[in-house]
């Protein structure tokens, strides 16, 4: 199942005690900060949770699905996200069940 942003914004207010609105916001916020700095070919290193960073996907060869023609897939970016150990560790071990504790000063509330 995949989640929607609005989805996400309101997961975001049940677990930080904020409103919908104000989760939106920051999601939003997020989203759009996240971009800028990708934009700007930086690394964003989030602790405890991974980094995101550009990388240059090299030309390669491909083939046409529906026809089985080659065809040459030009060099492009992508973004690549690397978990970081403590979210890895988690999610091996499963320690999905308890609520996580949102500062809400990190929110700007």
């Amino acid at each position: 199942m995949a989640i929607n942003k609005k989805e996400f914004a309101d997961r975001m207010a049940e677990n930080g005690g904020t409103t919908k609105k104000a989760a939106y916001q920051a999601v939003d916020a997020f989203i759009e900060t996240l971009m800028d700095y990708l934009g700007e070919d930086e690394k964003i290193m989030l602790m405890g949770f991974g980094r995101f960073e550009m990388r240059t996907a090299k030309e390669r060869t491909g083939r046409n699905p529906k026809t089985g023609d080659e065809c040459i897939i030009p060099e492009h970016k992508r973004v690549k996200f690397t978990a970081s150990e403590s979210l890895a560790d988690r999610i091996e071990n499963e320690k999905f069940d308890r609520p996580c504790n949102i500062d809400k000063s990190m929110l700007g509330l």
